[in-house]
């Protein structure tokens, strides 16, 4: 399977790490290059193919798969909007998850999803299209992430969760069970969230309060 990355440096490079472990494990997938309105070349020695467009990927060969790595923790909205626009089949997207990831067998794993080193996906959770969980991040048991989610590393979801489009939850952050967390959400560093969160709605500290709403300048999806 041959991968092209939406994005560019941080998230981007952290995806095609993953994918170079995958391969020294014998995984049939390789990153083929990026695409980047970086006026960069290249990204870690990967060429960059076009610019995070339709037509550039439209160009490419119809054998490759797309990881899309333009997350954002207060544009969230934004960036899933140009995931809608950019109109790729759902069936394009790549699903990579690192050989050292536990994920149960009753879990679902989405489309275009990546899984990095250590983190854990429980029994009868499921993982929404496009969402990234980093190292060593941790979904309980029945817990559901809607699309792009974006799990930093170190994170505890727990069991019984609807975490919805578009959420970021930060490092550290850990979520009591049985709650809600609202579209397009942000879980600062190192929060304990111990009720529901709204959409739209940045949450800090122990226990987690509300500390602000986030403003959005364009159309969203539901």
């Amino acid at each position: 399977m041959k991968v092209v990355i939406i994005g560019g440096r941080g998230n981007g490079t952290v995806i095609a790490s993953t994918i170079e472990d995958c391969r020294k494990n014998n995984y049939n997938i390789e990153c083929v290059g990026f695409l980047s309105d970086s006026n960069e070349k290249y990204i870690n020695n990967y060429p960059i193919l076009g610019k995070v467009d339709k037509e550039s990927w439209m160009r490419l060969s119809k054998s490759y798969f797309f990881i899309y790595a333009l997350s954002s923790v207060k544009k969230a909205k934004e960036r899933y909007n140009l995931l809608l626009d950019l109109e790729i089949p759902l069936d394009r997207f790549a699903t990579i998850i690192h050989p050292s990831a536990v994920v149960s067998q009753e879990a679902i794993i989405g489309k275009g999803v990546v899984l990095m080193p250590f983190s854990q996906v429980g029994p009868n959770s499921k993982i929404g299209n496009h969402s990234l969980l980093l190292s060593q991040s941790f979904v309980g048991h029945d817990t559901t992430l809607g699309e792009m989610v974006f799990v930093a590393n170190n994170a505890t979801i727990g069991g019984n969760l609807n975490i919805g489009n578009g959420a970021h939850i930060g490092s550290n952050s850990s979520i009591l069970e049985n709650l809600n967390i609202g579209e397009f959400s942000v879980i600062g560093l190192g929060s304990v969230v111990l009720k529901d969160v709204s959409i739209l709605t940045i949450v800090v500290g122990n226990p987690a309060k509300k500390l602000k709403e986030i403003e959005v300048k364009r159309r969203y999806y539901l």
